[in-house]
Formats: C-alpha cells, sequence, structure tokens
C-alpha cells in the first residue's frame, strides 16, 4: 500500500463474531495502511463539526477518520472521496487538502477523530466543539494499520477474551456493558465512557444487560500481524 493512502468503507459489510471473536457484531467503518504518525506526543483529539445545508468547510492537517454522527455527509481528498450516510465512516490521509460538506437540504454533524498532539485544535473550524481526547497513544508500531470498527453486543452478547498487536481506543455510544482488560480489571462501560488499551493487553467486552449496545474502536497494528488473536485474563 502507498503511504498515507486511505480507504472509505460507504457500505460497512456486518459479521456476526466478526474479528471479535464471541458474539459481537462488528462494521468496519474505515481502513487504512502505512498510516502517516505525526512526530511526538500522539492521541485520538476528536471534535465535532456543525455544517448547515450546503455549507462546506475546506482544511487540511494529519492523519484523521470521520464519522458521520447525524445527516449525511461529503467529504473530498482528491483520490479519497465519498458520500457518508448517518454512522458510516471513512479515513482521510495526513496533510491532504480536503472538503467537507452537507446536503442541500439537511444540515450534517460529523466527527474529525486526528491523530495529532494533544489538545491541539481542529484547523479551520473555530465553532467545533471537543468530543474526546485519548491520552497519549503508546506502543504504536512501525508503519501501523488503521482499523476503526464498530461493535455491537446484542443482549447476552460478548466478544472473545483477545489482545490487538498495536494500541485500540474505544468510545460507547449506546447501552452499557462491561469492560474488561488485563491491566485494570472489569467495570461498566457506556455512552461517552471511554478507555485506552495498550498492545497486546487481554481485553474483553460483555453485555449483560437485557438491552443493545455499541461502542466505537479505533487501532493502529501491525498489519503483518493478526488483528485480534485468541487470549486469557491471568489467573482464569
Amino acid at each position: 500500500a502507498t503511504v498515507g493512502e486511505a480507504t472509505p468503507a460507504p457500505s460497512p459489510k456486518r459479521a456476526e463474531g466478526g474479528a471479535l471473536g464471541g458474539g459481537a457484531g462488528t462494521a468496519t467503518l474505515a481502513k487504512a495502511d502505512d498510516v502517516t504518525v505525526p512526530g511526538g506526543e500522539v492521541a485520538w483529539v476528536a471534535t465535532e463539526v456543525k455544517l448547515e445545508p450546503g455549507d462546506e468547510l475546506r482544511h487540511e492537517h494529519s492523519f484523521s477518520t470521520v464519522y458521520a454522527r447525524a445527516g449525511g455527509h461529503r467529504f473530498d481528498a482528491g483520490a479519497t472521496s465519498g458520500t457518508l450516510s448517518e454512522g458510516q465512516g471513512a479515513a482521510i490521509s495526513a496533510d491532504v487538502a480536503h472538503v467537507h460538506a452537507a446536503p442541500a437540504e439537511e444540515p450534517s454533524v460529523f466527527w474529525e477523530v486526528r491523530l495529532a498532539e494533544p489538545g491541539s485544535p481542529l484547523p479551520g473550524a473555530p465553532g467545533a466543539e471537543p468530543v474526546f481526547e485519548s491520552e497519549p497513544l503508546k506502543g504504536i508500531p512501525d508503519a501501523p494499520a488503521l482499523r476503526f470498527i464498530r461493535v455491537d453486543l446484542a443482549p447476552g452478547a460478548e466478544t472473545s477474551v483477545h489482545t490487538h498487536p498495536g494500541p485500540e481506543f474505544i468510545y460507547g455510544t449506546q447501552g452499557r456493558f462491561t469492560y474488561e482488560n488485563g491491566l485494570e480489571g472489569e467495570r461498566p462501560f457506556g455512552p461517552g465512557d471511554e478507555a485506552g488499551i495498550p498492545p497486546d493487553t487481554a481485553v474483553q467486552k460483555r453485555n449483560t444487560s437485557d438491552q443493545r449496545a455499541s461502542f466505537l474502536s479505533w487501532f493502529l497494528v501491525d498489519p503483518e500481524q493478526p488483528f485480534a488473536p485468541g487470549a486469557e485474563f491471568e489467573g482464569s
């Protein structure tokens, strides 16, 4: 793959069990190979932008993903462009001038989630609102690949216990579930909750409620290694 190449996923394919095993449903929202990682300390920095019908935002910045939060969304980054429906995503290469646009008939609310210096503002969008900022990412592989995934847990469903060959960051969007990793133990997780997971750390998500639960995950992984090999919690 070309360095910085990014490919949108306009029609995510669902797979019960998916890459995470167990009974989790997964949808790949975006993927990119050989992601350009800025020098120094970096984090996932998410900002929400609202465009009124027909409005556009033009800018460029470090590598990012786009997530259509409400309404349709069009983006044009040259070789990478497309139209996203609500809940879909894409990746945009680093330092490429691009345009975000709302449809003529409705506003567009979207998140731009950049791989950037902690605390850095979104260029050209003074009215944008912060959504989240991960802890600084540790253990990013050389020439990492991005995987941006939505995970859905039906009542009673769970992922397998697994690890990843690179850091993962998750953000809760719907319902409540139990989150457990091998460093911190378990805790409840719901909308607006977030967690960073270092590489090669055992992790599992379990929905013991009677309501559907969902979360978003951003991964920077070694593409030459298995994405989610099985694991066990210490002492289990």
